[in-house]
Protein backbone atom coordinates (compact mmCIF):
# COMPACT_ATOMS: atom_id res chain seq x y z
CA UNK A 1 0.00 0.00 0.00
CA UNK A 2 1.22 3.15 -1.19
CA UNK A 3 1.37 6.72 0.47
CA UNK A 4 -1.37 7.87 -1.85
CA UNK A 5 -3.21 4.73 -1.01
CA UNK A 6 -2.89 5.29 2.77
CA UNK A 7 -4.22 8.88 2.24
CA UNK A 8 -7.34 7.71 0.25
CA UNK A 9 -8.51 5.04 3.03
CA UNK A 10 -7.86 7.57 5.94
CA UNK A 11 -10.66 9.59 4.14
CA UNK A 12 -12.49 6.22 2.97
CA UNK A 13 -14.98 6.29 5.72
CA UNK A 14 -16.12 10.23 5.41
CA UNK A 15 -16.31 9.44 2.09
CA UNK A 16 -18.53 6.68 2.50
CA UNK A 17 -20.71 8.26 4.78
CA UNK A 18 -20.89 11.12 2.23
CA UNK A 19 -19.24 13.52 4.92
CA UNK A 20 -16.27 14.69 3.14
CA UNK A 21 -15.62 17.68 0.76
CA UNK A 22 -15.63 17.98 -2.80
CA UNK A 23 -12.09 17.85 -3.35
CA UNK A 24 -11.95 14.95 -1.32
CA UNK A 25 -14.34 13.09 -2.70
CA UNK A 26 -13.08 13.63 -6.14
CA UNK A 27 -9.06 12.89 -5.39
CA UNK A 28 -10.86 9.14 -3.39
CA UNK A 29 -12.88 8.63 -6.91
CA UNK A 30 -9.73 9.31 -8.93
CA UNK A 31 -7.88 6.96 -7.22
CA UNK A 32 -10.28 4.17 -6.91
CA UNK A 33 -10.47 4.11 -10.79
CA UNK A 34 -7.02 3.57 -10.78
CA UNK A 35 -5.76 1.16 -7.54
CA UNK A 36 -7.96 -2.06 -7.78
CA UNK A 37 -7.05 -2.93 -4.38
CA UNK A 38 -8.51 0.15 -2.66
CA UNK A 39 -11.46 -0.25 -5.10
CA UNK A 40 -11.82 -3.86 -3.38
CA UNK A 41 -11.74 -3.09 0.04
CA UNK A 42 -14.16 0.22 -0.46
CA UNK A 43 -16.49 -2.29 -2.41
CA UNK A 44 -15.93 -4.80 1.15
CA UNK A 45 -16.69 -1.67 3.39
CA UNK A 46 -19.82 -0.57 1.24
CA UNK A 47 -21.18 -4.22 1.30
CA UNK A 48 -20.63 -4.42 5.40
CA UNK A 49 -22.81 -0.93 5.37
CA UNK A 50 -25.09 -1.88 3.26
CA UNK A 51 -25.91 -5.18 5.58
CA UNK A 52 -25.73 -3.04 8.67
CA UNK A 53 -28.39 -0.71 7.21
CA UNK A 54 -30.80 -3.70 6.47
CA UNK A 55 -30.71 -4.93 10.24
CA UNK A 56 -34.16 -4.39 12.02
CA UNK A 57 -34.20 -2.12 14.09
CA UNK A 58 -35.67 -2.60 18.21
CA UNK A 59 -37.77 0.50 19.78
CA UNK A 60 -35.73 1.10 23.21
CA UNK A 61 -38.03 1.04 25.76
CA UNK A 62 -39.29 4.44 27.12
CA UNK A 63 -37.93 3.98 30.85
CA UNK A 64 -35.06 3.18 29.34
CA UNK A 65 -34.33 6.00 27.11
CA UNK A 66 -35.15 7.92 30.00
CA UNK A 67 -32.72 6.65 31.80
CA UNK A 68 -30.54 7.14 29.61
CA UNK A 69 -30.86 10.59 29.21
CA UNK A 70 -30.69 11.40 32.78
CA UNK A 71 -27.46 9.63 32.87
CA UNK A 72 -26.22 11.72 30.11
CA UNK A 73 -27.75 14.63 31.22
CA UNK A 74 -25.89 14.46 34.75
CA UNK A 75 -22.74 13.20 33.12
CA UNK A 76 -22.47 16.79 30.97
CA UNK A 77 -23.73 18.56 34.40
CA UNK A 78 -21.14 17.07 36.02
CA UNK A 79 -18.43 17.79 34.12
CA UNK A 80 -19.60 21.31 33.55
CA UNK A 81 -18.92 21.63 37.21
CA UNK A 82 -15.44 19.74 37.13
CA UNK A 83 -14.49 22.20 34.00
CA UNK A 84 -15.59 25.30 36.27
CA UNK A 85 -13.77 23.94 39.76
CA UNK A 86 -10.67 23.38 37.83
CA UNK A 87 -11.01 27.18 36.52
CA UNK A 88 -12.28 28.41 40.21
CA UNK A 89 -9.40 26.55 41.21
CA UNK A 90 -6.46 27.65 38.86
CA UNK A 91 -7.84 31.08 39.52
CA UNK A 92 -7.54 31.39 43.30
CA UNK A 93 -4.90 29.11 43.94
CA UNK A 94 -2.27 31.98 43.59
CA UNK A 95 -3.88 34.14 45.99
CA UNK A 96 -4.43 31.70 48.90
CA UNK A 97 -0.90 31.48 49.32
CA UNK A 98 0.09 34.86 50.16
CA UNK A 99 -3.18 34.85 52.35
CA UNK A 100 -2.24 31.34 54.48
CA UNK A 101 0.86 33.32 54.89
CA UNK A 102 -0.24 36.03 56.21
CA UNK A 103 -2.84 34.09 58.61
CA UNK A 104 -0.24 32.55 59.92
CA UNK A 105 1.95 35.55 60.87
CA UNK A 106 -1.04 37.19 62.08
CA UNK A 107 -1.50 34.53 64.46
CA UNK A 108 2.25 33.92 65.57
CA UNK A 109 2.48 37.42 66.33
CA UNK A 110 -0.89 37.31 68.56
CA UNK A 111 0.47 34.40 70.33
CA UNK A 112 3.59 36.25 70.96
CA UNK A 113 2.10 39.39 72.64
CA UNK A 114 -0.43 37.05 74.79
CA UNK A 115 2.13 35.02 76.09
CA UNK A 116 4.15 38.24 77.13
CA UNK A 117 0.90 39.07 78.93
CA UNK A 118 0.37 35.82 81.18
CA UNK A 119 1.66 36.10 84.76
CA UNK A 120 4.30 33.41 85.75
CA UNK A 121 3.43 31.13 87.72
CA UNK A 122 3.58 31.31 91.26
CA UNK A 123 5.33 28.64 93.27
CA UNK A 124 3.68 29.98 97.05
CA UNK A 125 0.56 27.74 98.49
CA UNK A 126 -2.80 29.67 98.13
CA UNK A 127 -4.28 31.27 100.93
CA UNK A 128 -7.75 31.69 100.77
CA UNK A 129 -9.61 34.70 100.67
CA UNK A 130 -12.22 35.41 103.16
CA UNK A 131 -14.31 38.57 102.90
CA UNK A 132 -15.44 38.10 106.74
CA UNK A 133 -13.56 36.13 109.75
CA UNK A 134 -14.91 35.65 112.96
CA UNK A 135 -13.01 35.97 116.07
CA UNK A 136 -10.88 33.24 117.83
CA UNK A 137 -8.84 32.61 120.96
CA UNK A 138 -5.71 33.13 120.37
CA UNK A 139 -4.13 32.60 123.87
CA UNK A 140 -6.07 32.10 127.32
CA UNK A 141 -4.48 33.98 130.71
CA UNK A 142 -3.02 31.50 133.02
CA UNK A 143 -5.55 31.97 135.63
CA UNK A 144 -7.32 28.85 137.47
CA UNK A 145 -10.54 28.39 136.82
CA UNK A 146 -12.97 26.01 137.76
CA UNK A 147 -16.17 25.55 136.87
CA UNK A 148 -16.92 22.65 139.05
CA UNK A 149 -20.21 20.66 137.57
CA UNK A 150 -21.83 23.56 135.85
CA UNK A 151 -21.63 24.47 132.45
CA UNK A 152 -20.42 28.04 131.93
CA UNK A 153 -20.77 30.00 127.94
CA UNK A 154 -19.56 33.68 128.00
CA UNK A 155 -19.58 36.00 125.14
CA UNK A 156 -16.60 37.49 124.82
CA UNK A 157 -16.45 40.86 122.56
CA UNK A 158 -13.29 41.57 121.46
CA UNK A 159 -11.81 44.96 119.77
CA UNK A 160 -9.43 45.51 116.90
CA UNK A 161 -6.43 45.05 118.55
CA UNK A 162 -7.17 41.51 119.77
CA UNK A 163 -8.43 43.08 123.20
CA UNK A 164 -11.61 42.01 125.47
CA UNK A 165 -13.83 45.08 126.12
CA UNK A 166 -16.60 43.24 127.97
CA UNK A 167 -18.47 39.73 128.09
CA UNK A 168 -22.24 38.29 128.56
CA UNK A 169 -22.85 35.04 130.69
CA UNK A 170 -25.19 33.58 128.74
CA UNK A 171 -25.31 30.20 131.10
CA UNK A 172 -24.46 29.26 134.44
CA UNK A 173 -24.87 30.28 137.79
CA UNK A 174 -23.58 34.10 138.43
CA UNK A 175 -21.82 34.61 141.47
CA UNK A 176 -19.04 37.08 142.52
CA UNK A 177 -16.41 34.24 142.71
CA UNK A 178 -17.66 33.06 139.17
CA UNK A 179 -17.10 36.54 138.09
CA UNK A 180 -13.91 37.61 139.60
CA UNK A 181 -12.78 34.33 137.66
CA UNK A 182 -13.63 35.59 134.40
CA UNK A 183 -12.37 39.08 134.83
CA UNK A 184 -9.29 37.84 135.02
CA UNK A 185 -9.58 34.87 132.42
CA UNK A 186 -11.02 36.83 129.58
CA UNK A 187 -9.16 40.37 129.84
CA UNK A 188 -5.76 38.80 130.22
CA UNK A 189 -6.55 36.45 127.39
CA UNK A 190 -5.77 37.24 124.24
CA UNK A 191 -7.53 37.01 120.98
CA UNK A 192 -7.23 36.65 117.33
CA UNK A 193 -9.21 40.13 115.67
CA UNK A 194 -11.91 39.26 113.10
CA UNK A 195 -11.51 40.93 109.71
CA UNK A 196 -13.26 43.08 107.38
CA UNK A 197 -12.43 42.59 103.74
CA UNK A 198 -8.61 41.88 105.17
CA UNK A 199 -9.15 44.43 108.07
CA UNK A 200 -9.36 43.83 111.71
CA UNK A 201 -12.63 44.86 113.30
CA UNK A 202 -14.80 44.21 116.54
CA UNK A 203 -16.13 40.33 116.87
CA UNK A 204 -17.10 38.43 119.07
CA UNK A 205 -15.93 35.23 120.56
CA UNK A 206 -18.01 32.22 122.63
CA UNK A 207 -16.23 30.57 125.47
CA UNK A 208 -17.65 27.62 127.11
CA UNK A 209 -16.49 25.75 129.83
CA UNK A 210 -17.35 22.93 131.29
CA UNK A 211 -15.51 20.25 134.23
CA UNK A 212 -12.20 21.76 132.90
CA UNK A 213 -9.58 23.53 134.62
CA UNK A 214 -7.56 26.48 133.21
CA UNK A 215 -4.31 26.84 134.52
CA UNK A 216 -0.96 28.45 133.21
Amino acid sequence: MTKSCQEIFARASDYLDGTCGAQVAREVRAHLSECARCRGEYDLWRRVQGKLRALPRFQVPPEVALQVRVRISQERHRNLLDRWRVRLDNAVRPLLIPSITGALTAVFFVGLVLGQGIPPVSRRPDVPFELVTPARVWELAPVDFNTGNQQVVVVTFVNANGRATNYKILSGQRSPQLEDQLDRLVYFSLFRPATLFGQPTNGEVVLSFRHITVRG
